[in-house]
């Protein structure tokens, strides 16, 4: 018994001076290292990383920026884009790439938003979207224009210049389109072609 704890005695006197010896070891290689990577700039960053910073924080980017809410008559918006980068001149104002946006109405309907670019305004509760902005809605119409805008607090999707649509009664030309809840009865939606409508009737074989 009178061994072991000789033994344990050693081990923890050792232990005092070695453990000690290895953190300072293991300090000093950090400390090596930090000096090696800081050869690259003044302030310690490799090149490359202070390129990328002073760029981010030039620009504002957001990677992978997402904006999700419900409208006051039930409608629930998700707007998602590549990336983002903020209006120094707008507040709250954002332009974005590659943008995407699903609308799911109260009635079980949807629509599915995308566009080349486009941008965020928070302040004014709109999206815009733009560059072969596409929509495909549930009920099977294929809209495309190319300009939408999307309203965060209502239901209410506009697009205010010419558009070319497929849908269940053929094929529709029109000077704009609308999309928004009836006034004349609720929990129901329109999707309204205006402005020099042209159909072409496309019957079943």
């Amino acid at each position: 018994m009178r061994a072991r704890d000789n033994a344990y005695s050693r081990f923890i006197a050792a232990a005092k001076i070695v453990l000690p010896l290895a953190a300072l070891g293991l300090l000093s290689t950090i400390f090596m290292i930090s000096r090696d990577h800081g050869k690259g700039g003044e302030d310690g960053l490799p090149p490359y990383a202070k390129v990328e910073i002073e760029g981010i924080l030039r620009d504002q980017r957001l990677g992978a920026p997402n904006y999700a809410g419900v409208t006051r008559d039930g409608t629930a918006i998700s707007v998602r884009a590549d990336t983002a980068r903020a209006d120094p001149d707008s507040p709250g104002r954002s332009e974005a790439s590659n943008m995407q946006a699903r609308l799911d109405l109260p009635d079980g309907s949807s629509a599915e938003i995308e566009a080349r670019t486009g941008s965020v305004d928070t302040a004014d509760q709109v999206a815009v979207l733009e560059g072969d902005a596409r929509i495909s809605t549930s009920t099977g119409y294929i809209i495309e224009t190319d300009r939408l805008r999307s309203a965060f607090a209502d239901t209410d999707v506009e697009a205010d210049g010419p558009v070319n649509a497929d849908g269940p009664p053929g094929r529709i030309e029109a000077g704009r389109m609308t999309l928004r809840a009836d006034p004349d009865h609720e929990g129901r939606y329109l999707l309204v072609f205006k402005d020099g409508v042209r159909l072409v009737y496309e019957p079943e074989n």
